[in-house]
């Protein structure tokens, strides 16, 4: 039992991955996507197709799990969702990608910051240094080694990554009690209201119908891959690794990222950004290694 226990971290961390996978092929579809469908219907549509999906599969599961006191926990979480996903989107319409990118991947830097503060969990130093190298190969790999300004699109993306952050923290602490798929299905929710509220205010409906085929079949693969499965392996694996693993483990979508933009969309990497992707491999093969907090470091001591 002992060794069997011993390789869940990897398998879990493997969920993780998988999911920065299908989200690192999914931004360069996102992209596709609004280039014909205005960003926040295109949200909205996603995680109301996203949510559809899981009730009509695993509604008779879903319902059950779903108790009036976890409501204001599953509505905090869904708020942090989306506005994770609304400042980013305000972030790429102000400044350059390469600068949101890196930014968005501070909650490597804000999650453990307030796993310290919500969960009482204090960082151990070898992680620490860990997230410095991550952040390191971020920045090589998504500002390629150039300097930014600060402006209105930064602090923009800086509010998404803290925000996904707090999401992290918060579907860590509560996806025990309230089971993964209920847990998904109401982030897919509140998204989705959050993201239709904002599209009748700034955007036109009648854009809709202008909309290419094939950024209707992006949003297909956004609403199924990307969210659907992508939050059930997350939430599944926020039950056994710490929210501070999964934030840094999150650092792979550039990784992802690149590689999925060089086939879809004819984008390369500069040496520079090869740099940093090797620098954030090194780190996770890393952070798998290590227990995150002290609180990982003393469940340890108990098991042996």
């Amino acid at each position: 039992m002992k060794k069997h226990s011993e390789h869940r971290p990897f398998f879990y961390g493997g969920l993780i991955l998988l999911q920065c996978f299908i989200w690192g092929v999914g931004n360069p579809i996102t992209k596709i996507s609004v280039e014909t469908i205005p960003p926040f219907y295109c949200m909205g549509i996603r995680f109301t197709l996203a949510f559809a999906l899981f009730m009509l599969v695993f509604g008779h599961k879903i319902i059950p799990q779903f108790k009036k006191a976890y409501i204001p926990d599953c509505v905090v979480i869904g708020l942090f969702t989306a506005a994770s996903f609304i400042f980013s989107t305000f972030a790429l319409h102000l400044t350059d990608a390469t600068i949101v990118g890196f930014l968005l991947a501070f909650s490597v830097v804000f999650t453990p910051i307030l796993s310290f503060f919500i969960l009482k969990q204090k960082i151990s130093g070898k992680f620490a240094l860990i997230i410095l190298l991550v952040v390191v190969g971020l920045y090589f790999l998504c500002a390629n080694g150039g300097s930014f300004t600060f402006g209105i699109g930064e602090l923009m993306a800086l509010l998404s990554a803290l925000a996904g952050a707090g999401m992290l923290i918060y579907s860590s602490k509560h996806v025990s009690d309230i089971g993964p798929l209920a847990l998904s299905a109401s982030q897919c929710a509140v998204t989705a209201a959050v993201s239709f509220f904002f599209a009748v205010i700034f955007e036109d409906v009648r854009d809709l119908s202008q909309a290419a085929p094939e950024g209707w079949a992006a949003v297909i693969y956004l609403a199924v891959g990307c969210t659907c499965v992508a939050y059930i392996l997350q939430n599944i694996a926020l039950r056994k690794v710490s929210a501070t693993f999964v934030s840094l483990a999150f650092c792979t979508e550039p990784v992802f990222t690149a590689i999925a933009a060089f086939f879809i969309l004819g984008e390369r990497l500069s040496p520079f950004g090869l740099a940093g992707a090797l620098l954030i491999a090194v780190g996770i093969a890393m952070a798998s290694l290590l227990p995150s907090s002290e609180n990982d470091i003393a469940k340890k001591k108990d098991e042996q």
